[in-house]
């Protein structure tokens, strides 16, 4: 798999964990497509970055046409947006998310990683080089699996089976920052119709940088 590290949205979503958003400037902006088995469009305050072959002209139509510029509140508008890019790459697969980043900082691991399991497929399925791994700890146990997610980024994914929530999905993050280069940037995503699992996140340590509709354009 190629990574395209310096894909405009692999910068934009970079530079969110660290604190800077794109312009709020009311625009929505074709990037291109990614690597990987899936296009994506990202969320940011007024502006919207589509990561699929589109081009910048339709898409200005669309943005114009559904959201406006000005608007106080563009919820409807933004949907029908996602709708006509769904349908503009053939009705795929579709799955909504808050992308969050995990902190820099490194924690102390109290458990054990031992590779084995099987991802869950809905994420497995828009993202690529899989791993799985479980982790106890005294009082906490759980399982996470991280992957290639669109362009080629870190994303984690992680369940918890024993324990407070906030404090196994804190030990199971420091634990997925360990089998990933050192210095790399870790995402999560958790799904927008599943308040807990954000929740956990929230105290496990991720911050929400962008809402992303993922579309399962190219499926392995």
């Amino acid at each position: 798999m190629t990574t395209a590290t310096d894909h405009a949205l692999n910068t934009a979503l970079s530079d969110a964990a660290r604190g800077v958003f794109p312009p709020a400037d009311g625009r929505a902006v074709a990037v291109g497509a990614l690597d990987g088995p899936c296009d994506m469009m990202a969320f940011f305050a007024h502006h919207v970055i589509v990561a699929a072959d589109v081009e910048q002209n339709w898409l200005d139509e669309q943005y114009v046409d559904r959201v406006g510029l000005g608007g106080s509140d563009p919820s409807t508008g933004l949907g029908k947006l996602i709708g006509a890019v769904t349908e503009r790459l053939g009705n795929p697969a579709v799955y909504a998310s808050m992308t969050c980043a995990a902190p820099p900082r490194s924690a102390y691991l109290n458990g054990k990683i031992e590779e084995n399991g099987e991802p869950d497929s809905g994420w497995a399925a828009y993202r690529t080089d899989i791993r799985c791994f479980q982790y106890s700890s005294p009082g906490a146990a759980g399982a996470f699996a991280v992957g290639r997610g669109p362009g080629g980024r870190w994303d984690v994914f992680f369940r918890v089976d024993e324990g407070p929530g906030g404090r196994v999905g804190r030990e199971l993050l420091a634990a997925a920052k360990t089998v990933i280069p050192t210095g790399a940037t870790l995402f999560g995503s958790t799904p927008l119709h599943d308040h807990r699992v954000t929740r956990i996140a929230i105290a496990s340590g991720f911050q929400p940088i962008c809402t992303e509709v993922l579309f399962l354009t190219r499926p392995q």
